[in-house]
């Protein structure tokens, strides 16, 4: 019975005026210290932009610091719990785990896990719930999405742990895009591909740093046999993806036009040899 009279007295010392206001101002110095780094972060953003993933992936570790330290600060120097509050914590915390089913507690131990062990970081271009964009945020329960179209999407990060998480750049600046052409079977094969490298080569948009790779099959399609080329090659920084597909695509065709390498199909060729 003196053990929860303690226990008691213990809680109704914490809501005192004293420790709420000491408590308010902890947050309020760990609010500025956060909008300081966010401000420097976007600094550095701007001054060393090939560091850019870099810089936005350290703001979720800075904030877990901040937010762990005001945490463990106040229970230590402010709050000072009784033992008995201590042992009724830890009751809660309990069940709050087993509570974990629940959606809310399954999305922040999922953000958790992402950040611990990431399938995905800050900055990555990634495929989540059929979404494809890039990571512009990643908090405890949510991963936010900016897409091609401009659209922002948040996932709850339960979510994105369900299913598979395809990463198109896993951490890194540069990123490979794939960019197929048909060709009329009696093109020539050799040519066409070596146009296809050097118009990519011409980009201002290419990563040189990293091969450019072209492969050569056939396909049948509406009843004619085509070349089918498919172009690797590495953007220099991931926002520019598709403004690096569509410059390929106009400087490669642009050159298979000039060199009359889609002049006459399979089907005019034989009318002309009849």
């Amino acid at each position: 019975m003196e053990d929860s009279r303690k226990a008691l007295q213990a809680i109704l010392d914490i809501i005192s005026f004293d420790k709420l206001f000491a408590f308010a101002l902890v947050c309020f110095f760990a609010w500025i210290i956060m909008v300081i780094v966010q401000f420097a972060l976007k600094q550095l953003t701007i001054k060393l932009p090939k560091y850019r993933l870099l810089w936005s992936r350290l703001y979720p570790f800075v904030r877990l610091f901040v937010w762990a330290t005001v945490i463990i600060y106040t229970i230590t120097e402010i709050i000072n719990p009784h033992e008995n509050l201590v042992l009724a914590v830890i009751g809660s915390i309990g069940i709050v785990l087993g509570l974990a089913t629940q959606e809310p507690a399954k999305n922040m131990i999922a953000g958790l896990i992402i950040m611990i062990t990431p399938p995905y970081r800050v900055g990555d271009m990634v495929t989540l719930s059929g979404h494809y964009g890039e990571v512009i945020q990643l908090d405890w329960s949510v991963t936010w999405l900016r897409t091609f179209d401009d659209n922002t999407v948040m996932i709850p990060n339960a979510e994105a742990l369900k299913t598979a998480v395809s990463n198109a750049n896993s951490g890194a600046l540069d990123e490979m895009v794939v960019v197929t052409f048909n060709l009329p079977i009696k093109a020539d094969h050799l040519k066409a591909i070596q146009l296809a490298k050097e118009a990519t080569q011409c980009s201002p948009y290419t990563f040189l740093d990293k091969p450019i790779t072209v492969n050569i099959a056939t396909d049948y399609q509406y009843g004619e046999h085509l070349i089918q080329l498919t172009i690797k090659a590495y953007v220099m920084d991931i926002r520019l993806e598709r403004k690096f597909a569509s410059d390929i695509n106009f400087r490669v065709l642009n050159a298979f036009k000039q060199a009359e390498l889609y002049s006459m199909s399979t089907s005019e060729t034989a009318e002309a040899i009849n």
